[in-house]
């Protein structure tokens, strides 16, 4: 495994909040697990790397006192491109204060400190850092962009994309430097890759509360 820098950078945590999950039938950032709302767990989790934290939604009144909540310069951003995900990454992107954005899922209730550290100390020389892991129900490894790293530098590529009626979250990637961490590395931290469970459906959300009752906070 790769030895990651130490963290050297600020570090703006973005969350990519967006609306009602067809899957779900709900807006999946105000699901609780553990008495919490996910989006206020995923902040409460990434907190020892933050230097500030911002949420993309396109609903801002719904969240800023879920940010305001937290001991850091908080921002909510709405995204004027209107076009998912990618949209919300660019508009994160676009108001943070530090160079080095780390993005995350409003979905992900069990992101790991040591994964985003370790992520973030890969940081240096790129532009993106983006890590495999392994898809739970296919086997398959695939790239996981909701749960990165990005440095503002990314905008234009992104914004490129946005207007070239390109939505995918991976779109731009071959246009700026990025480091794709293998899933072998990240198994190393995370070997079940728990961190990167999303939640889509009622199941999942009732197998992640039982999972959070067995997990030590």
């Amino acid at each position: 495994m790769a030895t990651s820098n130490p963290l050297t950078s600020p570090v703006s945590v973005l969350i990519l909040a967006g609306g009602p999950s067809s899957r779900m039938g709900a807006d999946k950032a105000w699901l609780e697990i553990d008495g919490q709302p996910m989006i206020a767990r995923v902040l409460r989790r990434a907190l020892p790397v933050a230097a500030e934290t911002i949420i993309s939604t396109n609903e801002p009144g719904r969240f800023r006192a879920v940010a305001e909540a937290f001991p850091l310069p908080a921002l909510v951003v709405t995204d004027r491109m209107g076009a998912g995900p990618l949209a919300g990454l660019h508009a994160g992107l676009s108001v943070a204060s530090h160079e080095l954005v780390l993005a995350l899922g409003t979905d992900m209730p069990f992101v790991d400190p040591e994964v985003l550290s370790y992520l973030i100390g890969l940081a240096g020389g790129y532009d993106a850092v983006v890590p495999q892991v392994v898809n739970r129900n296919s086997g398959a490894a695939e790239l996981e962009p909701l749960h990165a790293v990005y440095r503002t530098s990314c905008l234009g590529a992104i914004e490129r994309h946005l207007r070239a009626g390109h939505r995918r979250m991976v779109a731009f990637l071959p246009d700026v430097r990025t480091c794709i961490v293998p899933w072998e590395q990240i198994a190393l931290l995370d070997p079940g890759f728990r961190s990167f469970l999303n939640i889509n459906t009622p199941e999942d959300l009732t197998a992640a509360r039982l999972l959070a009752k067995d997990l030590p906070e």
